[in-house]
């Protein structure tokens, strides 16, 4: 509870623990990272609401994917055009 607090009295939106692990991991290997979140668990004072099977989470869930997989799509879309004007 206290920690609770102190996030909120930080203005503390959201928390998450692997993403700082996957940046440090990136940072340490020299490659880029992107992280993608979709918030689905709710605290607040009254305690702790996991909402991670709720239908409205679910939709955000895809919603992401199919974002990540465009984007990933046209960065591959992008790099095979660099390559296509560099072929002999």
């Amino acid at each position: 509870r206290m920690k609770f607090l102190r996030f909120k009295k930080a203005g503390v939106l959201a928390v998450n623990m692997e993403t700082s692990a996957i940046f440090a991991v990136s940072k340490y290997r020299g490659v880029k990272a992107v992280s993608v979140q979709v918030i689905s668990d709710i605290l607040s004072e009254t305690g702790w609401l996991p909402a991670f099977k709720h239908e409205a989470v679910r939709e955000s869930i895809k919603i992401a994917i199919r974002a990540a997989l465009k984007v990933l799509s046209e960065s591959q879309t992008e790099k095979l055009k660099d390559c296509q004007q560099f072929s002999v």
